[in-house]
């Protein structure tokens, strides 16, 4: 018996520019927006993926680049809130900037789960008998049991 699964990396907080502008602050050169990643060391490593400089306080986890600097802290609800700063920041700056660690999010979740995956399969007697990374990104897994 064997399953195919198949991972796909999703954009998790799915933004756009109605939703950058709706949650753009009147303070010029900053924009705040609600996120789903919750993960710290998954956004982290999607920071660093980005050659970003990382830092992590305990209360926020933080990318630097040469002008620009996104900040991820929790909200009352628990919902992360992505600050995006820098001189001169444009709403549609902002936007590239969210969905690209949002894009590097998902990348990280996805080696997560793959992971996951691999590890209870073979605790559960399964061995992969084929991993294929299709044109989309997402990740088919095939699944075999041993015998």
């Amino acid at each position: 018996m064997s399953v195919t699964l198949k991972l796909r990396s999703e954009a998790l907080a799915q933004l756009n520019a109605a939703t950058i502008a709706a949650h753009a602050q009147a303070q010029p050169g900053v924009v705040v927006v609600r996120t789903r990643m919750r993960h710290r060391d998954l956004l982290a490593r999607a920071l660093s993926g980005l050659r970003a400089q990382v830092t992590d306080d305990r209360n926020a986890v933080a990318g630097a680049w040469e002008g620009r600097r996104i900040t991820f802290v929790y909200g009352p609800d628990g919902v992360q809130l992505a600050h995006v700063d820098g001189p001169g920041l444009t709403p549609a700056e902002a936007e590239r900037l969210v969905l690209s660690v949002d894009e590097a999010y998902g990348a990280e979740v996805q080696r997560a789960v793959l992971t996951r995956l691999k590890e209870r399969a073979a605790r559960s007697g399964m061995r992969v008998e084929s991993e294929r990374t299709n044109a989309d990104q997402s990740i088919s897994v095939t699944l075999a049991a041993t015998s």
